[in-house]
């Protein structure tokens, strides 16, 4: 998908739009009745595509710089009015209630390697660069309708075994849905579906 269809601005402190972005934005698959939920919303370049297509989009970040950069470009390419931004820890801030048919993150998913930037919060998912993502993962299950999906990027260079491992656990069918090599490692989607006789997941 193209970012120049869309007008869009990154504030600073922001992650802007990158390879990884635009690996989750070509692997969407986006129905008109889709309840779409995109957790990470950065500058909201995928919430921007979600909401030319989905039913209703709600966007998620836990800095409010990225919810008003999601906001404010939401705003600019008139595309708000089936969209709620939030501001939260991953899907704390939702009800229990809230379900979706389709949840996407692309989350901070490298490893710790102990040398520190200012963009920290957007690029490192933990020790092992999974931990943030297996959080993610346990509670987004409960929010998905049966049949519904997950979509995660993820690197190579962090635990990607544990992170499928506990998809399944979770009751995801899982497969990789797209890759591209990006220097020393190879960045990935993975889409988990969730079985239609699944039952809530409490780990």
């Amino acid at each position: 998908m193209d970012e120049d269809k869309y007008d869009v601005i990154v504030f600073p402190g922001v992650y802007s739009p990158s390879e990884d972005t635009y690996l989750l934005l070509d692997s969407l698959e986006i129905t008109p009745e889709e309840i779409f939920l995109e957790v990470g919303s950065g500058a909201g370049l995928v919430s921007l595509a979600a909401a030319k297509k989905a039913q209703t989009v709600v966007s998620i970040d836990c800095s409010l710089d990225a919810v008003r950069n999601t906001m404010e470009n939401l705003t600019r390419n008139n595309l708000n009015n089936n969209c709620h931004v939030i501001e939260s820890d991953l899907l704390d801030a939702l009800n229990n209630s809230a379900k979706f048919s389709l949840i996407v993150f692309n989350p901070p998913y490298l490893p710790d390697d102990g040398e520190h930037t200012d963009l920290d919060h957007a690029l490192v998912g933990g020790k092992t660069g999974a931990e943030l993502t297996q959080r993610f993962i346990t509670q987004a299950v409960n929010h998905l309708v049966l049949g519904g999906r997950i979509l995660v990027v993820l690197s190579t260079l962090a635990d990607r075994d544990s992170i499928q491992k506990l998809m399944i656990k979770c009751g995801l069918i899982v497969e990789t849905v797209s890759e591209a090599p990006l220097f020393f490692e190879k960045i990935q989607v993975l889409k988990g579906t969730l079985k239609e006789d699944h039952k809530e997941t409490v780990l």
